[in-house]
C-alpha cells in the first residue's frame, strides 16, 4: 500500500489497481466515518491495510490534523461487514456511516446526517482553530491557475 497526501487527507493507496462500477457508486457508495486522535487513526490505516489491498475494502484516506477522522469506503450492501470488521480492528464507537453522493438516502436518517456533519465541522475547528479553519475554507475556494 501506498500513501498520497494533499493539503487535507492522507490517500491510502492499494498497490493492486482497483476499478470500482461507477454506476453502482453513485447510488450505493458510501464510508464508514470514524472520528478519534490522529495517533489511533493512523494505526487503525496501519490495521486496515491488508484489507485495502485485497479489496474487501474499496477505499480509505484520513484527515491529516489532531484530531482525526478516518474515512472507510464500501457500497451500502457491504456497510455492516465492514462495519465487523472495524470493530475487529479496534476503531471504537465514535463513528457514523454516510453515503457520498446517494444525498437522498443520507437524509432520510437526519440524526445521523447532523451528528454526521457535526461531528466533521467539529474535527475541523478543534484541528485548525476558528481562525485557521476560515483560512482553510479560504484556500479551499481559492481559484487555482491552469
Amino acid at each position: 500500500m501506498r500513501k498520497k497526501e494533499d493539503l487535507l487527507w492522507t490517500w491510502l493507496i492499494p498497490d493492486a489497481e482497483q476499478n470500482p462500477d461507477r454506476s453502482a457508486w453513485i447510488s450505493h457508495g458510501g464510508k464508514w466515518i470514524i472520528f478519534d486522535s490522529l495517533m489511533k487513526v493512523r494505526e487503525l490505516a496501519e490495521r486496515l491495510s491488508p484489507f485495502l489491498e485485497s479489496g474487501e475494502v474499496e477505499g480509505a484516506k484520513y484527515w491529516n490534523r489532531d484530531p482525526s477522522a478516518l474515512c472507510v469506503y464500501s457500497l451500502d450492501r457491504d456497510r455492516k461487514r465492514v462495519g465487523a470488521l472495524l470493530d475487529s480492528l479496534g476503531a471504537g464507537s465514535d463513528r457514523v456511516w454516510e453515503y457520498d453522493y446517494a444525498w437522498d438516502k443520507n437524509i432520510r436518517s437526519p440524526m445521523t446526517f447532523c451528528y454526521s456533519w457535526f461531528s466533521k465541522l467539529t474535527t475541523i475547528v478543534r484541528s485548525y482553530g476558528i481562525s485557521g479553519t476560515l483560512q482553510l475554507i479560504a484556500e479551499i475556494f481559492r481559484p487555482r491557475k491552469g
